[in-house]
């Protein structure tokens, strides 16, 4: 494991490299050379002189030395090289122009972001989607379509309260040409869904028991896997597994035995792939104090490749929870780039492994 930068949110692969962030910032991290290079920073927000002042300040060198923020934590690319990013609000970076804009929203006046790695792009349309991801709420659950080429956003479905209690995740299976999404959290609650039309239709696949609660799925041609996501709501019972569903026996096995819940999962190139668990203080579970990756080969055995004991950071408006961060899109075979959070290492640093190594 090798330190690159201090302080860098690693989002998501492109064919240049991987889009990042520090606070307001996006750069691109190289593939070969690993130089960061800024493309952008987000506007601020309101117009005015003192609203200007405030938000030099809060973007200064300084500012971010003395006290880094978490800053942008949701950011994808489209077929197209726009990015789409949802913080106070949606914006789009146009590749075109260079431009970054505010999206218009249509149909609605708020919404609730997604979960960490939640966004998802079809590649048919290169349209963006993200489910609302809310606790303690009696609403409706709803996802949203982002048209970066329009500059629009619009709600496209809406899961009831009495189903689900939030979304986890949308993700893209390159094999069926489908959408999936994964709910939670109680049993009656956590589930999988898709859409083969992009949200014209919604089918539940299944559910019914933390067995089924998951944020990231992995697709290969005759099946998809995932980790679970049994957290501190859950009974002492509930350890984590990784499963794999096979469609043409339409069998579900368990693979292998994590503990911890599965935060992000994300594919290699040569059908390898990685899985990040997340230590959650005050979980019933007996498992490591630790957030962990897992590593799959190619020929699907599953192992353990590195473990970080958990050190609070006692950063403002950062989630306690002990977890690594992990790009979406494909990553290289056997290399990985990912942030730690809440990490003995480094608080929110960019790292870099190699599973030859």
């Amino acid at each position: 494991m090798e330190l690159l930068y201090k302080n860098l949110i690693v989002h998501c692969v492109t064919p240049q490299g991987y889009l990042c962030s520090r606070d307001h910032s996006v750069f691109l991290l190289q593939n070969q050379s690993k130089r960061l290079q800024q493309c952008f920073t987000l506007p601020a927000k309101n117009n005015g002189l003192l609203a200007s002042l405030k938000y030099r300040l809060a973007r200064s060198r300084l500012r971010q030395w003395l006290k880094p923020q978490l800053g942008i934590e949701h950011l994808l690319a489209t077929g197209r090289q726009d990015i789409v990013i949802v913080y106070d609000q949606i914006y789009i970076h146009s590749a075109q122009s260079g431009d970054t804009s505010v999206c218009q929203l249509q149909g609605l006046t708020s919404f609730a972001g997604p979960l960490r790695g939640g966004m998802a792009l079809h590649p048919g349309s290169d349209m963006v989607y993200f489910g609302e991801y809310l606790n303690n709420h009696q609403s409706d659950i709803r996802v949203l379509r982002i048209d970066s080429q329009q500059n629009i956003a619009t709600v496209c479905w809406a899961f009831p309260r009495s189903d689900i209690k939030h979304i986890h995740a949308i993700s893209y299976d390159p094999y069926r040409n489908r959408l999936w999404i994964t709910t939670g959290d109680a049993d009656h609650e956590s589930a999988l869904y898709y859409t083969d039309d992009e949200f014209q239709t919604v089918h539940k696949f299944a559910g019914g028991d933390q067995s089924w609660r998951a944020i990231s799925l992995l697709f290969f041609p005759d099946a998809i896997e995932w980790g679970m996501d049994a957290g501190k709501d859950a009974p002492a019972s509930a350890i984590n597994h990784i499963y794999r569903y096979e469609f043409a026996s339409q069998q579900r096995v368990q693979v292998a035995t994590i503990g911890n819940p599965a935060y992000a999962a994300v594919q290699c190139a040569d059908g390898g792939a990685f899985m990040a668990t997340t230590y959650e203080p005050g979980r019933l579970q007996d498992t490591p104090e630790q957030a962990a990756l897992w590593y799959r080969s190619p020929d699907g055995r599953w192992q353990q490749v590195l473990a970080l004991d958990y050190r609070d950071s006692q950063m403002p408006t950062v989630s306690r929870y002990g977890m690594l961060y992990l790009p979406a899109g494909t990553v290289p075979a056997k290399q990985l780039l990912f942030t730690t959070l809440n990490c003995s290492e480094r608080h929110l640093a960019c790292y870099s492994l190699n599973c030859d190594s």
